[in-house]
């Protein structure tokens, strides 16, 4: 007779069943959703197959949105990861004041995107900016640089906001790998080997591979969809400079009222997030893998 030892697995459905249902229905309902035409404005929802994907697909917005996501993604992912592992090795040091510092660099994590979003208004802002006011009392500019009203620095700017926003997470997860390593076999290589970036490289690199994999694929899915902060600080604008495919799906379904067009996009961004996912994977070394 077949008992719950032969399936130690049941033991997890208590919490998976909640889980499961609180995912997998919304996600299906959105699915269904994508294939209707369901507009707030009109009754009836009508089945349409795919042509909410096929008018999502061929409009302009569509494609100055994935454009603009990609970039987003392919500079801010690897620049968290980059500067996480530059600051988590910074503070693994001891030094007076190093807890001090670690709460500072922490900061960014616990505050609302939408928090965030104004402190860096006010950084970029073109008339009472922090940034331009700097720049002015260095006498490196004379009058005001539009960072968020250019369409070619309005999404460098979010950029570096997203980044700023993300960087606590990856050092605190990098720090707990670096925690792992042997004392012994960091002090044997200081004494062995003077240069640090050679250490880093056959040292410590190889002990913290995995956790910066998981950290490159995370940050790469956060900038993908990121979506708050760049509504609070642009809006998606000036036109579409800033426009992103998460920032159109809240367009299509909040402001256009077009709920099918809204999930047609949303499927969309999962199945390039997959795609990303993927791609990344596979362009890493696979010796990072452990293979």
């Amino acid at each position: 007779m077949w008992t719950i030892k032969h399936f130690p697995a049941l033991w997890l459905l208590p919490a998976l069943l909640p889980v499961a249902l609180m995912t997998l229905y919304p996600v299906a309902y959105a699915f269904w959703t994508s294939l209707h035409s369901v507009m707030l404005l009109f009754p009836g929802e009508p089945f349409v197959g795919l042509d909410n994907y096929k008018r999502v697909v061929s409009s302009n917005y569509f494609h100055d949105a994935l454009r603009n996501s990609l970039v987003f993604t392919l500079i801010a992912a690897p620049l968290v990861v980059i500067i996480g592992t530059l600051i988590a090795l910074f503070l693994q040091r001891r030094f007076f004041g190093s807890q001090v510092v670690r709460s500072i660099v922490l900061l960014p994590w616990v505050l609302p995107g939408a928090i965030s979003a104004v402190l860096w208004i006010w950084v970029f802002h073109p008339s009472f900016g922090v940034l331009n006011g700097v720049l002015r009392d260095l006498h490196l500019i004379d009058g005001s640089i539009p960072w968020l009203t250019s369409p070619r620095l309005a999404l460098f700017s979010v950029v570096v906001a997203h980044v700023w926003t993300q960087i606590p997470f990856a050092v605190v997860l990098l720090m707990a790998a670096l925690s792992g390593i042997n004392s012994e076999t960091l002090e044997a290589a200081a004494i062995d080997c003077r240069s640090a970036l050679k250490r880093f490289r056959y040292i410590v690199f190889p002990e913290i591979k995995a956790m910066i994999v998981v950290l490159i694929v995370y940050n790469a899915l956060t900038a993908f969809t990121s979506y708050d902060l760049v509504y609070a600080m642009t809006g998606g604008g000036p036109g579409t400079a800033t426009t992103l495919l998460s920032f159109q799906i809240w367009r299509e379904s909040f402001s256009m009222y077009d709920f099918g067009s809204g999930s047609a996009v949303a499927f969309i961004v999962v199945a390039i997030s997959a795609v990303l996912i993927v791609a990344i994977t596979r362009a890493l070394p696979s010796d990072l893998f452990g293979e």
